[in-house]
């Protein structure tokens, strides 16, 4: 008998590859403490690069996925959420250069590719894993040191997170018999998405006054072009 029940995947696996990634930064701490006087930001400021890099890969992949299977709203949103990403990982990077560590290229992460509405499931357990987990260790670990820039910069990925994840279990609920017609729908009814350039923050229309996130001037924003 077929219901509108959304599918679910083992949610298990997206906690294990938060706390893996968590461990990794750790592993980093002894090799850090030769960098200075932020020997646990630089462990944290490495994991969270490699997360949010290789997230900004997934939601690429997911993007092009999207577009092949004819959800030109789903690929769109994507495309927006890659962008907030590499914003994400590229000011992790940049702390890091700032505290005389190495940033090396990254290799290109391993990840599983499904079908749209399967791929949008992971997304949600992957964004829950960031906010419920991976990102409140972080902060309890780099905040001893008093880093300013590197503690503003996990609560601007965190709340960033916040956002893709309400924008993501919208779609989740529909995931059963109906996703075809509520995609197609959001394909109809999709506007523009911007991000703001310090922050990540990915919005529907440009905040009239300051960014909610970072609280940067509205001109931080720019508006993301779907994927052609």
């Amino acid at each position: 008998m077929t219901t509108n029940r959304p599918l679910r995947l083992d949610r298990r696996r997206f906690v294990a590859g938060g706390a893996a990634l968590f461990a990794a930064g750790l592993a980093c701490l002894g090799r850090a403490r030769a960098a200075g006087p932020y020997p646990a930001t630089i462990a944290a400021m490495q994991a969270a690069r490699a997360k949010e890099t290789a997230v900004y890969q997934r939601y690429s992949a997911f993007a092009q996925k999207a577009k092949q299977e004819g959800y030109a709203g789903i690929a769109y949103l994507c495309t927006a959420f890659a962008a907030s990403e590499g914003i994400h990982g590229a000011n992790f990077g940049r702390i890091l250069a700032s505290l005389g560590a190495e940033v090396p290229p990254l290799p290109k992460a391993e990840f599983k590719v499904g079908k749209t509405r399967e791929n949008l499931i992971s997304a949600v357990d992957d964004e829950i894993d960031s906010i419920d987990a991976f990102y409140p260790r972080l902060l309890a670990q780099i905040t001893p040191e008093g880093h300013e820039e590197a503690m503003a910069s996990v609560r601007y990925a965190w709340a960033s997170e916040k956002q893709h994840r309400d924008k993501l279990q919208q779609l989740q609920r529909w995931t059963g018999v109906f996703f075809d017609r509520v995609a197609t729908h959001i394909d109809a009814k999709t506007g523009q998405y911007f991000v703001c350039q310090v922050c990540g923050s990915t919005v529907n229309a440009i905040p009239s006054g300051a960014c909610p996130v970072c609280g940067k001037p509205s001109t931080s924003y720019r508006r993301i072009e779907p994927p052609a």
